[in-house]
């Protein structure tokens, strides 16, 4: 039978086993919280990169087609899949230009406004106009790229770079 000191004891260190778990629960929790936030803030940095790169392009571009097909070329080519155009890429990349290509032309529409006439109708030349909102385009174009490949597109701004070792002269 224990003495009333072992119950104690052993109350006491019940009790800590159990203050030690809520600790770790707690930590495991916030420290979840951090890598979420810091995937939020990467990700938002890298959306930035992309979208005001393709932007700065489409700016450049009055050619609808042209900047389009240039726009998806600087955004492959920052991205380290292609090093010139966009023939580089396989067929596998088909959907991902089809979900692009939509972004690039709303981009486009956004540096280049077409006219409208006194009754507000679009003066296009044979172009329909794009209602795209560039920003909400691209966050759907990441949630398909998950779904679809089961990790997120900003994902391929991470590339490993081996440890160069450092050489004094």
């Amino acid at each position: 039978m224990p003495t009333a000191a072992e119950t104690l004891i052993a109350r006491l260190q019940a009790d800590c086993t159990i203050a030690e778990a809520a600790e770790r629960s707690v930590r495991a929790s916030v420290d979840a919280q951090i890598q979420a936030a810091e995937r939020a803030r990467a990700f938002a940095w890298r959306r930035l990169s992309a979208l005001s790169d393709m932007a700065r392009v489409a700016a450049l571009e009055p050619d609808r087609e042209l900047a389009v097909e240039r726009q998806l070329e600087a955004l492959f080519r920052e991205i380290g899949w292609i090093e010139g155009s966009l023939a580089e890429l396989g067929e596998g990349a088909r959907p991902l230009l089809d979900w692009l290509r939509p972004i690039a032309e709303a981009l486009h529409a956004e540096a280049h406004p077409i006219p409208v006439d006194a009754q507000g109708d679009a003066k296009a030349d044979g172009e329909p106009p794009v209602l795209a909102d560039p920003i909400a385009a691209f966050r759907a174009f990441e949630a398909w790229y998950e779904a679809e490949r089961g990790t997120a597109f900003l994902q391929v701004y991470e590339r490993y770079v081996p440890p160069t070792p450092v050489v004094e002269f």
